[in-house]
């Protein structure tokens, strides 16, 4: 049996706090997640949270409870919600230039035709708004409905700001804070992520290395052989 352990916080007089939550199974990248933002003497709070009863996925639908959870903990603070695999490597501050309620991050999905925005979840900006609270609410709600399949929580996410057309402002966050695969960050990215899900599958880490090398081989063929790069030829 995995025992249960308490949050974990660190405070500063800084202006903004970084939260995020963690199941029992993932309180060692907790705790070194914790010791990263030490590091950088970032004030933070990360709760410790039973494991939901499913899949990945629905370990995800805590995020806007954690959210909700952190505002009235700390009603006067900007929040920003980080996974507990993400890592901070330097100065974050110019985050808080996102004016909006809630800032998330915006990715380019290729798909057959052309590309898709994608918002995600792995960081995500929250001002004390009663806008945000509603936005919470919202998200909450969505993250509660018995949807299948359950997917995670972005699709909720995406589902709550369908719904939310008009009411609330919702930006998205500057690209060298958004949690980028560590293993395509640039220098000049600040907060980077290493998918703990795929450190526990086994040799995940090993795969990803893997994938990763063979993709980059792709590439190098294709753009030789054609001069062109491998996803502008396949997406268009």
């Amino acid at each position: 049996m995995v025992e249960q352990v308490e949050d974990i916080r660190y405070e500063t007089k800084a202006p903004f706090l970084v939260t995020g939550f963690f199941t029992p199974d993932y309180f060692p990248l907790a705790a070194a997640f914790s010791a990263n933002l030490i590091e950088h003497g970032i004030a933070h709070h990360l709760y410790a949270r039973p494991k939901s009863a499913g899949q990945w996925g629905h370990q995800t639908l805590q995020k806007p409870s954690v959210l909700q959870a952190a505002r009235r903990d700390h009603p006067d603070r900007i929040i920003i919600l980080m996974d507990v695999d993400c890592r901070v490597r330097g100065d974050i501050s110019p985050i808080l230039d996102t004016v909006s309620d809630i800032a998330v991050p915006m990715g380019r999905k290729p798909m057959k035709n052309g590309t898709a925005l994608k918002p995600g979840t792995r960081v995500l900006l929250v001002r004390p708004t009663a806008q945000t609270d509603a936005f919470l609410k919202l998200w909450d709600a969505m993250c509660r409905l018995d949807v299948q399949p359950v997917e995670n929580d972005e699709i909720r996410l995406q589902m709550a700001i369908e719904d939310s057309a008009g009411r609330f402002a919702i930006a998205t966050l500057p690209q060298h804070f958004t949690g980028k695969e560590i293993r395509k960050a640039e220098p000049a990215d600040m907060i980077v992520h290493d998918s703990a899900r795929d450190e526990a599958r086994l040799f995940g880490s090993v795969r990803k290395d893997m994938k990763h090398g063979f993709r980059r081989l792709r590439n190098a063929i294709h753009r030789a052989v054609t001069g062109r790069d491998y996803k502008s030829a396949n997406h268009r």
